[in-house]
């Protein structure tokens, strides 16, 4: 018997959404969006149609680095994309290893 496993949503890079490094600190965040949901705030650009799918998708950015624990999750849900990636670069052989390594490395640094 199949047992359908849900796989998890595409990841999205809330730090580039806000335009953030992964090791900024809470008030870089809370800094990063103010500046950009001023900018994007749908009141504000009335004409543009396109502000309040940005908007919300900076809210939902905010609202997920801000937290501690959902920022964890997302830290580790990135980390471990690179781990598959890295492991399976031994078979693909795409990109040489020891650039993916060096990120890998970079990232549990942080």
């Amino acid at each position: 018997m199949r047992t359908n496993k849900k796989s998890p949503e595409p990841l999205k890079d809330f730090y580039s959404i806000l335009g953030v490094p992964k090791n900024v600190s809470e008030r870089g965040i809370k800094n990063a969006f103010r500046k950009l949901a001023r900018k994007y705030h749908p009141d504000l650009n009335r004409d543009d149609p396109d502000t309040a799918m940005r908007f919300a998708e900076l809210a939902e950015a905010y609202r997920i680095l801000k937290s501690k624990e959902k920022r964890n999750e997302v830290d580790a849900r990135i980390i471990s994309e690179y781990c598959r990636s890295f492991l399976g670069s031994f078979n693909a052989r795409e990109e040489p290893v020891r650039k993916k390594s060096s990120e890998f490395i970079r990232i549990l640094k942080r």
